[in-house]
């Protein structure tokens, strides 16, 4: 990835640089170009202007002229042919190839010149073998043209000229693509080094070591948000990879001892069988207790299963209108056991939790607290309303807890009394539920240290 980063950079860099520095380079060259031929017309004019005494009398002659034109062409690799208002050559740098007294004329940039006008170019120079550049001018007094100046030099002169301007150009744009490559390094490490922490954890997390977490509080907004979603997706893994450790371990032991007992007793009720039928059915009855208590376990187990796997999506719930409903159902039972259960909260009270979490969290409660009442005494669900909660509670009046059994309750398969019936799931249950629901559980000693109050706080809803 950071290869494919610092290419990327870099190309986009060049690209930038050569277009930008190919408008560059065309401007400063049309500017040299310009600048140098401006020059020429300016040197034209001023040895013109110092010529104009010499062509405004004819047969006039003046070597210093020759001298200032001889010297000017020298200095500058220049060609220099000065003519007189008939296009005659009266002065010249190179007299071999443009000697005095020629008809010139012809020349279409001279004959340009001895009509008022100023005219620049290039043509070819078959002497040379390359390209001239020529800048003509006329020699002007008034109104009268007494003759012109033209100007030649190698385009080469340009050529130097165009490349000594953009040097400078290319060192720039040189420094420019380094200091891209520089900084796409030192950015591409920056975005880099982060996704290799993940990466590093991700490793981890494939070898099992859900422990590492990466640091949310460094690297820009965005590392730090995929920080965050790595280190609670670790967390959840943990905790799930926990659960499932648990489960098992909980599942394996808790069934092991009832399965042996089954196993036992069918054993010994196929050797009753034929000798003593009334032990074989006793021990066969034994042995439906056993498979009782079993599915209840396995019931347990797969509700607490259930509830980790599903959607934890929360929904509001009336749980004063459920709270009474579920006392209701369970008055049938409780006048069984000779106790009385009642309901006391208001109308409605609406909370949120998840989807048949109430239910299940009554059940357990009011099934718990009838199963632990005397003959003769109550069971009381209350439901209050709180600034930002609802308040299920559930009060029985039987043996009671200490607060360390209190606590201690919610464990899976633990029981307080290892003689009566039930598998130990249902207070671990209602936890479980609760805390998804975004509540909590809590189970504290009656009054005198008689009965427990189980008590459930959900979040209430929003109001609008």
């Amino acid at each position: 990835m950071r290869r494919i980063f610092l290419a990327s950079i870099v190309g986009v860099s060049g690209v930038l640089l050569v277009a930008q520095g190919a408008a560059v380079v065309s401007y400063v060259s049309a500017s040299e170009q310009d600048r140098i031929i401006t020059e020429y017309q300016r040197d034209a004019f001023i040895l013109g202007g110092r010529i104009e005494t010499l062509l405004e009398t004819p047969g006039r002659r003046d070597a210093t002229l020759s001298v200032l034109v001889n010297k000017y062409a020298s200095s500058g690799n220049t060609q220099v042919i000065v003519v007189d208002s008939a296009g005659i050559g009266v002065l010249t740098s190179e007299p071999d190839e443009l000697p005095l007294g020629t008809d010139y004329s012809n020349r279409p940039e001279i004959a340009s010149a001895l009509l008022g006008n100023v005219t620049s170019g290039e043509r070819w120079s078959d002497t040379l073998q390359a390209n001239l550049v020529y800048v003509s001018v006329p020699i002007i007094n008034g109104s009268s043209v007494y003759g012109a100046v033209r100007l030649s030099f190698p385009h080469g002169e340009i050529d130097q000229a165009i490349a000594d301007k953009t040097a400078i150009l290319w060192w720039v744009a040189g420094g420019s693509l380094l200091l891209a490559v520089v900084l796409s390094v030192v950015v591409s490490g920056l975005v880099t080094r982060p996704l290799r922490r993940v990466k590093s954890q991700v490793d981890a997390l494939a070898l099992g070591d859900f422990s590492g977490r990466l640091p949310e509080n460094s690297g820009p907004r965005e590392i730090r948000s995929l920080a965050q979603s790595f280190n609670s997706m670790a967390g959840k893994l943990d905790s799930l990879i926990r659960q499932q450790r648990a489960f098992a371990s909980d599942a394996s032991h808790q069934l092991r001892t009832p399965l042996t007992a089954l196993l036992l007793r069918i054993e010994r009720a196929r050797e009753a069988l034929l000798l003593d039928p009334i032990s074989a059915d006793a021990r066969l009855g034994d042995a439906e207790r056993e498979v009782e208590r079993l599915t209840s376990i396995v019931e347990g187990l797969l509700a607490i299963a259930r509830s980790e796997g599903g959607s934890h999506e929360l929904i509001p719930v009336d749980l004063a209108v459920l709270s009474r409903e579920r006392a209701e159902n369970w008055r049938a039972l409780a006048e069984e056991n000779d106790v009385t259960i009642a309901y006391e909260g208001p109308d409605h009270a609406v909370g949120t939790a998840l989807s048949n979490a109430p239910e299940q969290i009554l059940d357990n409660l009011v099934d718990n607290a009838i199963a632990h009442s005397p003959p003769g005494t109550a069971v009381l669900v209350r439901v209050r309303v709180l600034e930002d909660q609802i308040e299920l509670a559930v009060i029985d009046a039987g043996t009671g807890m200490t607060e360390d059994q209190c606590v201690r309750a919610f464990d899976r398969f633990w029981r307080a009394d290892s003689t009566k019936d039930g598998s130990g799931l249902g207070l671990a249950i209602v936890k479980h539920l609760v805390e998804l629901s975004g509540g909590f559980a809590t189970l504290t000693p009656g009054r005198g240290g008689s009965g427990v109050v189980a008590t459930v706080r959900l979040p209430r809803e929003p109001q609008s």
